[in-house]
């Protein structure tokens, strides 16, 4: 009964949204939000209303503001991710619920707070895993927001646990995992490179003095990084690669760790001759990086001749 009423509103809203103003006018307010918190929880708690008013929630949430009332259905959302389910939709529902989930860590202000505090990472991550790939995209985009929110950022850094589970997830999937939908080789792609652009937010942060990088350099982030590259498909995948590798490698601890990565130093090198300016300017930044480091200059010389042998050429001035 619930969803039939949501059903109607959400319709409503969504033929209501208005078109773009023409130049001069201010544009409209943008639609009420057809139903309230309590409502909408009810209908989660409803094993046969709750993937259609997850999935009619995220519709929503790009056509009207989500007010902020909605913080309080944070602990109803994680329930309906973690809830065991039988019945042939549990899928569906999975995916529904986490993009219910994505898309209240990015209009609702707390939400992010309060997901840290409901567990969220190991909540997401149990039921990721149980899906065996199918909801890698949302996990990652859910995680990825919750790395942007200091506050989140910063409880999360807190709980050694809950990091070393996620950075687990993400670097195990920086090279596409062979689990992702079968043989998709272009949604493990898309996977690689959303774990990629996690990492790189981890590591790029600032506002936490650090903490978020440190935690990726500590958990073996700089040889996911490695293989990353190493096993790159695009250039899309191959440029958050080094652009993480850049902001991993700061000392000459990490830059051995990247040096150590079987056929990291080669691919560099290689890189150092793609068509994609980015691909090839990072490239050159961190192997000239590498090149100043004395300790590692045999083992980049190694990696030159082994580049060599295979065909590849490579111009890298060390000196």
């Amino acid at each position: 009964v619930f969803f039939n009423d949501f059903r109607e509103m959400a319709f409503s809203v969504l033929s209501a949204t208005p078109l773009p103003a023409a130049m001069g006018v201010a544009p409209p307010l943008p639609p009420p939000f057809p139903i309230d918190v309590e409502r909408f929880i009810a209908e989660l708690a409803e094993p046969s209303t709750a993937a259609h008013a997850c999935a009619a929630f995220a519709t929503l949430a790009t056509k009207a503001q989500v007010p902020g009332s909605f913080r309080g259905a944070i602990p109803a959302v994680l329930g309906l991710v973690a809830r065991e389910q039988t019945v042939s939709s549990f899928p569906e529902t999975k995916e529904s619920a986490l993009a219910v989930l994505v898309a209240l860590l990015a209009c609702v202000p707390g939400a992010a707070e309060d997901a840290i505090k409901g567990k969220v990472i190991d909540v997401v991550l149990a039921a990721a895993q149980k899906a065996e790939g199918g909801l890698d995209l949302n996990t990652m985009e859910s995680f990825r927001i919750l790395a942007t929110v200091d506050a989140a950022a910063c409880a999360l850094v807190e709980d050694g646990d809950a990091m070393d589970n996620l950075i687990r997830f993400v670097t195990d999937r920086c090279v596409g995992s062979s689990v992702v939908l079968g043989n998709n080789g272009n949604v493990q792609e898309i996977v690689a490179e959303s774990a990629l652009d996690l990492l790189c937010g981890l590591a790029a942060k600032r506002s936490d003095g650090g903490l978020c990088r440190d935690a990726v350099v500590t958990r073996n982030g700089v040889a996911a990084l490695g293989r990353a590259l190493v096993f790159a498909r695009n250039d899309e995948i191959a440029v958050r690669a080094i652009l993480g590798l850049v902001m991993t490698t700061a000392n000459e601890q990490q830059r051995n760790e990247l040096v150590a990565v079987p056929g990291a130093v080669a691919a560099l090198t290689r890189a150092t001759r793609s068509p994609d300016g980015d691909v090839k300017g990072g490239a050159k930044i961190l192997l000239k990086a590498l090149g100043g480091d004395e300790a590692l200059r045999p083992a980049i010389a190694a990696a030159l001749r082994e580049t060599m042998a295979s065909g590849a050429a490579a111009d890298l001035d060390l000196a």
